[in-house]
């Protein structure tokens, strides 16, 4: 296993430095990760799925949005920059290997930029998609999801702001997806004041995710 420090652009043209793992022999499989706003790489929903994947001999390719690396705060106008800096990003990383089965999980934001990018980049036509609590409920996410093909699994908690029984269950009569619904998480997927039973949500969705990515179609 290696680390390189792929050299790119953020939308703004500054450069960034991303981290990619590659195993010392070529990988079948490639897992791209997409972080939130306040949820970064080395979040525990993201972080355990990367390196548990990595230990079955995936490469691994984590995301930084360059609004992030120049300390700045989110802004919706900001979401057509982040697209294409983050499609260019994974284009990027898939013409360094040729990959069997390619991987993505966005949490949040990440989630946002994976639908957005799923329904239009014939390069993740085939990709696995994991969509970590993501903002259920707004027409830019419902509707993408309903028009993408890619398998897909969603994890979402009943005290997360973004949750709605009703916009869950409108996307499920309009395509199939595997679910983890957790009772009583947050959009962080933690339950307040039992740090115990957080744990163990990270856990189960952690494994939840590793498995439906190693999955077979």
């Amino acid at each position: 296993m290696s680390k390189s420090h792929l050299q790119l652009r953020a939308a703004d043209g500054r450069a960034l430095v991303y981290k990619y793992y590659r195993q010392t022999e070529a990988a079948e499989n490639l897992l791209l990760i997409l972080p939130g706003n306040h949820y970064g790489i080395d979040g525990p929903l993201l972080y355990y799925p990367n390196r548990a994947l990595r230990e079955k001999g995936w490469d691994t390719f984590a995301m930084v949005y360059g609004f992030q690396s120049a300390a700045e705060s989110f802004a919706p106008e900001m979401i057509p920059s982040l697209i294409a800096e983050t499609g260019a990003a994974i284009s990027t990383v898939l013409a360094e290997r040729e990959y069997q089965r390619v991987g993505l999980v966005g949490k949040s934001l990440g989630a946002l930029l994976a639908v957005q990018l799923c329904s239009t980049e014939e390069m993740l036509s085939t990709a696995r998609v994991a969509y970590l609590t993501p903002p259920l409920g707004t027409p830019f996410f419902d509707q993408l999801l309903e028009q993408t093909q890619q398998p897909s699994f969603l994890a979402l908690g009943t005290n997360d702001r973004y949750y709605s029984s009703t916009a869950l269950e409108a996307i499920r009569s309009r395509r199939p997806f595997v679910l983890t619904l957790v009772e009583h998480a947050d959009h962080s997927m933690n339950i307040g004041g039992d740090v115990r039973a957080s744990m163990e949500v990270v856990r189960k969705v952690s494994m939840d995710v590793v498995a439906f990515m190693a999955g077979k179609d």
